[in-house]
């Protein structure tokens, strides 16, 4: 079973779920596991430091 919107349809994937990008405990494991179920896995940027943002 599989869900089409627009979201679904925009970005190709099978469900309308998107795995969070949790700094710090989102690895690329986590992240494909929830591409290959059909989500949208993404990766937490690392945290950075004030002032160090460009």
């Amino acid at each position: 079973m599989s869900f089409s919107n627009s979201l679904t349809r925009l970005i190709n994937i099978q469900y309308p779920i998107v795995q969070a990008p949790m700094a710090g405990v989102s690895t690329p494991s986590l992240a494909a596991a929830a591409s290959n179920a059909g989500a949208l896995g993404t990766i937490g940027p690392n945290p950075i430091e004030n002032g160090k943002i460009l």
